[in-house]
Order: C-alpha cells, then structure tokens, then sequence
C-alpha cells in the first residue's frame, strides 16, 4: 500500500513540474487581421497577446487599432510593442506614446521595444538605455521589455552586455531549438500558427501573461526540463541562485540540458 501511495505521489509530482511556459502571441501586419485567427489561436490556449503599436518610418501605424481590437474582442490580455530602427528614437517615443493612450492601454501592462537597428546607427545600446528611460517617465520601469534578434547578437550589432540586466530580455530566434541565449526571459521560437505567419513565444518568467506556469508544492526536489530550459532560466524560474542550482547537479553552465531532463532544484 506504501508503495502505491509512494508510485502515485511521485507521478503527479512530475506531472506538475513538467508542465510547459505559458505561450503568447506578438501581433503585427504580418498577422492574420480577422476574427477567426485569433479564435484558433484562443482555441489553442493563447490568451495574451503583445500588439505593434508603432514602427519607425509610419506617422500613423493602422494595424494598432485593427489588432488591438480583435484581441480585445477575443478576450485576450493586451499588451504593446514598438519596432524602433534607432535612427529617431524620439519620434518613436512619441507616436508609440500617443497610440498606447489613444488605444486604452494602461500601465499595468508590458511594453516591448523591439530592435531591428538600421545598420548606419551608432551608439545602438545608448540609445537603447535613452528609450527606456524616456518610456519610463510615465511607465513603470518594470514592465519594459527589450525584444532583440537573435542574430544581431551573433553579428554584434548589438552588445548584449552593455544592455540593463534587470529588464526583461525577449530573444527572437524563430525555429530554432533553443533560445541561444541563456539570460532571455522570453523566446520567439516560431513566425508560423496552422500555417499563417504568427509570431508566437515562450514566456519562461511569466512577464506577459503573469503565470509562473505551475506551483512548487514543498516536496518538490526536481524539475523536468522543458523546451528552451538553460541553467538560468530554470534557477531564475525556481528563485535558486545560479552557482547553488549548478551545485546540486554537479554540473557546469555550459553543460548542455534536454527536453524531459530531470535536475534537482532541492
């Protein structure tokens, strides 16, 4: 009988510690504009969704309303995003700013500034830094996000290192394996939902959608790996420090993890 008991507990143990992130939607132009996609994707279990509000070199960008509306109208969480080249970052500020309140957005939710630098702009990181900080002046610093390319870092256009560490780190690496990036909050891992272009992502901390995904009960000793999983990320997630995660696994950060690994975080 004490085996029985023993054998279930242990199964619903690992049940709760290998359910996968919560997932999310960024919505642009390139997105579906009608009703039924963002149905597939609520039928999916996507409820939150990150909109372009603005993108650099558009006065006035017409996708805002069009796909915060539909979300909305879908039940969806609302979120809002930027696509900034760099080459005027105060235009972007204020045309970003404007929509945001023109379209009922509040400062309980996320705002992402997506990079994707034209190659002629100098200074890329403090410009970066500088749009943070203008946002911040009517945003809570805390719910700023920077979203990055994957290969503007391989390329070093963009020297992650110069960037603010507690911020919130979206790395877009679509169809990839993994993220690449070990300190990423959020992974872009696809451009394609049931064969229609849909940037879709993996909210490891729960940035967007506020989910942690699951609650540790106290006999949880281990967690099973999930897809996207660094050493990082799951120490960040389990609120273990990096070295003391490392150490009870005997292991070293470079060491590589796989979907269904099981690693002590106890």
């Amino acid at each position: 009988m004490t085996m029985t008991t023993n054998t279930k507990t242990r199964v619903n143990r690992t049940v709760a510690t290998a359910q996968a992130y919560p997932k999310f939607a960024f919505c642009s132009a390139i997105t579906p504009a009608d009703p039924e996609h963002y149905a597939r994707l609520k039928a999916a279990g996507i409820d939150t969704a990150s909109i372009c509000l603005h993108l650099s070199g558009y006065s006035h960008y017409k996708f805002a309303t069009i796909h915060t509306n539909l979300a909305r109208q879908a039940g969806m969480k609302t979120h809002a995003f930027m696509v900034t080249d760099l080459t005027d970052i105060y235009t972007d500020v204020i045309l970003f700013s404007r929509r945001f309140n023109q379209l009922g957005y509040t400062n309980g939710e996320k705002i992402t500034i997506f990079i994707s630098p034209n190659k002629r702009s100098t200074d890329r990181e403090e410009k970066i830094i500088e749009m943070i900080d203008l946002i911040s002046n009517y945003h809570d610093e805390n719910y700023i996000d920077i979203a990055l390319m994957k290969r503007d870092i391989d390329d070093c256009i963009i020297d992650l290192s110069k960037l603010p560490k507690l911020i919130n780190l979206t790395i877009i690496n679509c169809n990839a394996q993994l993220s690449g990036i070990a300190e990423a909050g959020t992974w872009v891992y696809t451009n394609d939902f049931e064969g229609e272009t849909q940037l879709l992502a993996y909210d490891f901390y729960g940035f967007y959608t506020d989910e942690a995904g699951y609650q540790l009960s106290l006999v949880d000793t281990d967690y099973a790996v999930q897809k996207g999983d660094t050493w990082h990320s799951i120490a960040r997630r389990h609120g273990i420090p990096l070295e003391d995660l490392l150490a009870l696994n005997r292991a070293e950060k470079d060491d590589k993890l796989f979907a269904g690994q099981v690693v002590r975080i106890a």
